[in-house]
């Protein structure tokens, strides 16, 4: 019986008139209505139950730390040592970007990145600062970074000796978000010069303990809302093209008529859908 439902849905027979049912037009319908009201359904849950479905992120200091000394590593830079001061006043400028809700290098004030490293002690002969927000997990944050010329300079210029992380979760305009901020420094041997800050990548300050630990932005509570949505197309998606490569299949095995048909053009389309799909990620760099 489960057996028979499942050819009916997905193979061509003489109960479906030779239409799998999985990509008739009824069936096509219907997934539409369907994601439709799921997302329609995540975004009131969202909303009204924000404990249970929201954004969902998993980024460790130790993680960023670890991931872009193995970049520099991998090409030829010396590692940077993590210093508390640095993470201090990464904390601090995400604390104040949360606080007057911007996204810049420097605030609506015209503080820049530098008043920061100065006001947690830190004196520096170079230094330099990436921003990151909207990542879910340390890799996705490193690697966008190496994917952008002004960034990657920054992460492995070799001038820079020190590093500090902060990684914060807040409201950023009307979404919740996590600003990850790295700062770079070189201990003074004169005067401070400042290098031209990379546009900052999506960066999120983490904020360090008296005993110099920094606390790793988590959140297990929740449901993320952009990978559900994310998973749910995908599955569909594959789930049609697995329909129509089936259908082709046993159509042009069995020399079966068909008045109208375009297996081909849809399997394509749905290909290219497959691949959007899969490269849409969240994360933004600046």
């Amino acid at each position: 019986m489960i057996i028979n439902l499942i050819l009916h849905f997905f193979t061509p027979r003489h109960t479906n008139n030779h239409r799998p049912v999985a990509i008739s037009f009824s069936a096509i319908t219907t997934y539409i209505v369907f994601l439709l009201v799921f997302q329609i359904g995540l975004t009131l849950t969202a909303k009204l139950n924000p404990e249970i479905l929201g954004y969902a992120t998993n980024i460790s200091v130790s993680d960023l730390l670890r991931l872009s000394n193995e970049k520099r590593m991998e090409n030829g830079a010396e590692i940077l040592t993590y210093n508390d001061k640095l993470a201090n006043a990464a904390a601090a400028k995400a604390a104040d970007m949360f606080a007057a809700q911007y996204w810049a290098h420097t605030s609506p004030t015209g503080r820049d990145p530098w008043s920061f490293i100065i006001n947690a002690g830190y004196s520096y002969l170079y230094a330099g600062e990436n921003l990151a927000r909207d990542f879910a997990d340390s890799k996705g944050v490193v690697e966008a970074w190496m994917k952008s010329p002004t960034h990657r300079e920054n992460l492995l210029n070799d001038r820079y000796k020190e590093v500090g992380f902060a990684a914060v979760n807040g409201k950023y305009g009307t979404y919740e978000t996590t600003l990850v901020i790295q700062m770079f420094g070189t201990p003074p041997s004169g005067t401070p010069t400042v290098e031209a800050p990379v546009k900052p990548l999506n960066t999120i300050p983490i904020y360090s303990t008296p005993s110099g630990m920094v606390l790793n932005v988590q959140t297990t509570n929740k449901t993320d809302y952009f990978g559900l949505t994310k998973a749910v197309s995908l599955a569909l998606t594959v789930m049609l093209m697995v329909a129509l490569a089936i259908d082709a299949i046993l159509i042009y095995r069995r020399r079966t008529v068909r008045v109208s048909g375009h297996n081909l053009a849809h399997l394509m389309i749905l290909l290219v859908l497959f691949i959007v799909l899969n490269l849409v990620s969240r994360g933004v760099i600046l």
